[in-house]
């Protein structure tokens, strides 16, 4: 199980994997802990040999690379006695599929949300009419948007701890709420 400064360090990793002991330090100072540099070490170490930390990627800066359609697919299913076993075959497909980023059933107006990213429009959009030609047989509507981000993707938002999120909305709270 992990603690506050675990969750603070992952945080700190996943803005940028390759900072050293003294950056993580510098972050966790900030947040009212003084741990020593060998605390941080042996903290990271475990979290790697748990597993929670499993591997260190890249992060691109998309603006300087080749453009990609990010899209967004909204679907809802249509009433089947196969669909348990229908959308077992979808969710192999998208947990399968390189482009797919998140995918996942949902709660409310939509039964599935996928986010998928694609090299051209055209490759987009064949994708779509196999998907669709695929499980057309369990889907009620489709829906597709292709969506321009004002932010990078990242999943740094995952890592992040309720402080700091307090500590960013304490930032931008306006005047006349009050604190």
């Amino acid at each position: 199980m992990i603690d506050l400064v675990d969750e603070l360090i992952l945080s700190a990793l996943s803005k940028d994997a390759r900072q050293d002991l003294n950056e993580i330090w510098d972050f966790l100072r900030n947040y009212g802990h003084n741990l020593s540099l060998e605390e941080i070490d042996s903290r990271i170490k475990t979290l790697e040999d748990e597993k929670i930390i499993s591997r260190y990627t890249i992060s691109i800066d998309t603006k300087k690379v080749s453009h990609k359609i990010i899209r967004v697919v909204l679907v809802t299913f249509r009433p089947s006695q196969h669909l348990r076993s229908r959308v077992e075959g979808l969710k192999k497909y998208l947990e399968d599929a390189p482009f797919v980023l998140f995918s996942g059933r949902t709660r409310g107006g939509y039964d599935w949300i996928t986010i998928q990213v694609f090299a051209s429009p055209e490759v987009a959009d064949e994708e779509s009419d196999i998907y669709r030609n695929l499980f057309g047989d369990i889907i009620q509507t489709y829906e597709v948007y292709d969506f321009s981000p004002l932010k990078e993707p990242t999943l740094n938002a995952f890592t992040h701890t309720e402080k700091e999120y307090k500590k960013f909305l304490n930032e931008w709270m306006p005047p006349f709420i009050g604190r």
